[in-house]
């Protein structure tokens, strides 16, 4: 009785080991891309059979992260009972129902052997050569007696290295045979297991157990690295009466092995997580010592665990156009774009047009001719927020002509958000230096430099212009070091950071000129490097 209940038990087990697997391929048709990877979201359909089924998914990407597999099921009667990545899949079933294939796989083992013999036979034969090569100083050196012996032996290497030749092309036309013969036999067993819809290397394998026969949709989603993307923007500008035209893009750059066709592509303004540890806070300890002692360590506000060491936290910024939707969860935003996309896994720039605006700005020049003679075109451009801007770099083409590459940053506190479209070559900045009005004193117990010089800006332009001309003084740290102000024409001082500005119109061909002095009063034992 009981050897008969054990064969039962070992009859199925083997039945159920010998099962054909389901084979069905894995179609991408949604992706939610992260910054530096993405959800690729696939879904198949197969029958399924009362019982247990081995259902193996073709088409997944070499570049998977095992631990994000998620497998759903619509249907209420299918357990899913594990769900494994496998580079490569080889089946019990496949060696005892696939007699083509298995005669292959024997044929590629044999000719595998043969090929190994005959590249042993062709090295031998190389170093042979090679050796008779080095050695013919040997063979007619100074041991031959007789004109008769060195004949012999000139003989007997040419008649050794033409036979050895000889063999060798026999040999080298041999392993060419048996190579693409090989090459051949490897192409039909792919064919043979492509026969099977195992078209791709990296599959995923499903035990599922069903209560009952009939068609189940399968979900798979899994994440994906090697994929990339960032906002971009192309920002044009005609006039200075006239608005900016700003495109709104997004570079898209994936490796993961599959192309991605006519998807739909949620871009999501944030990384994906695998380090979700919150952090630990410990008690904080001053490390506290006496004036006239050295402190041995210095304070710090306690450790951070190593675990919480890997949180990243990710600035989200929402944005909203149309033909976009945005999805907005408990951990980030996502950018949902309406049209479907064909993305190759060529690790190539794809660019997607997202969103084009028109934003009214205040055009005005800006330049700081202590740090060079150039006077930058800026667009200032008020109650940004509105317009659901992210940080990205920009493209700026201004009159038809390419200018350069600036940086959109929506993210600051001020009330405006400035531009910058580039340098104007036709207005003319300088500094220049008055000396007459420069002085040095020495004085019993101090000395008194004095600073003096103009700053001159030119409008070569057909047009009226206003331009903010900002400056600088020195500012002390030490009490015994004095600086005054002495002539500033009417700049705006920040008394706490020592910048002066100018806003001046400055009409066609017109020259400005703003004169700068100030003074600088120390310790006469005292000397000051960066002074000037």
């Amino acid at each position: 009785m009981k050897r008969n209940l054990l064969l039962f038990f070992l009859f199925s087990s083997t039945l159920y080991f010998s099962q054909k697997p389901i084979f069905t391929k894995a179609k991408v048709n949604a992706v939610n891309v992260y910054k530096s990877s993405a959800e690729l979201q696939n879904t198949v359909n197969v029958s399924l059979p009362a019982g247990n089924s081995e259902v193996v998914i073709t088409n997944i990407s070499d570049e998977i992260v095992e631990k994000s597999i998620q497998i759903n099921t619509n249907n209420k009667n299918i357990s899913i009972l594990s769900a494994q990545y496998r580079d490569s899949y080889q089946s019990n079933y496949f060696e005892r129902n696939n007699p083509t294939g298995k005669r292959i796989k024997d044929s590629i083992s044999i000719l595998e052997n043969l090929t190994m013999k005959i590249g042993i036979e062709r090295q031998t034969n190389e170093k042979t050569l090679e050796l008779l090569d080095k050695n013919q100083a040997l063979l007619v050196g100074s041991n031959t007696s007789s004109v008769a012996q060195l004949m012999q032996l000139t003989e007997y290497y040419k008649t050794k290295r033409n036979e050895i030749s000889i063999a060798q092309l026999d040999i080298n036309k041999k392993y060419n045979e048996a190579t693409l013969k090989l090459e051949n036999l490897k192409n039909r067993l792919k064919s043979s297991l492509n026969s099977e819809e195992n078209s791709s290397d990296g599959v995923i394998v499903l035990k599922l157990a069903s209560s009952a026969s009939g068609n189940a949709k399968i979900d798979i989603g899994y994440l994906a690295e090697n994929v990339f993307w960032e906002p971009f923007y192309e920002v044009k500008g005609t006039k200075l009466t006239e608005p900016l035209d700003i495109t709104f893009k997004a570079k898209v750059k994936q490796d993961t092995g599959l192309d991605w066709k006519d998807v739909k592509l949620s871009l999501i303004n944030g990384r994906s997580s695998r380090n979700n540890n919150a952090p630990t806070m410990h008690p904080w300890f001053l490390d506290s010592y006496k004036k006239e002692e050295r402190p041995v360590v210095s304070y710090s506000k306690g450790k951070r665990d190593t675990a919480s060491s890997n949180m990243k936290i990710e600035e989200v910024v929402v944005v909203g156009y149309s033909g976009f939707k945005i999805n907005e969860n408990q951990l980030n935003v996502s950018f949902d774009v309406d049209i479907p996309y064909d993305i190759l896994s060529n690790n190539e720039d794809h660019f997607i047009n997202l969103k084009q605006i028109k934003v009214p700005a205040e055009y005005k020049y800006y330049t700081v001719p202590k740090e060079g003679a150039n006077a930058y075109l800026i667009a200032n451009v008020k109650d940004f927020s509105k317009y659901n801007l992210i940080s990205g770099p920009a493209n700026v083409i201004f009159e038809n002509m390419y200018i350069g590459e600036t940086k959109i940053n929506p993210n600051q506190t001020d009330d405006a958000l400035n531009i910058t479209l580039g340098d104007d070559k036709r207005i003319s900045v300088r500094k220049e230096i008055i000396n007459d009005k420069a002085s040095e004193k020495l004085f019993s117990s101090y000395q008194e430099k004095t600073y003096t010089y103009d700053l001159i800006v030119r409008n070569n332009k057909k047009e009226a212009i206003t331009i903010d001309i900002k400056d600088q003084i020195p500012l002390s740290k030490d009490e015994s070091v004095k600086v005054e102000l002495l002539q500033s024409d009417n700049a705006e001082l920040d008394k706490e950071k020592g910048f002066l500005t100018w806003n001046v119109k400055i009409s066609p061909s017109e020259t400005k000129k703003i004169r700068v002095s100030y003074k600088v009063r120390y310790p006469k034992d005292f000397s000051i490097s960066n002074l000037n």
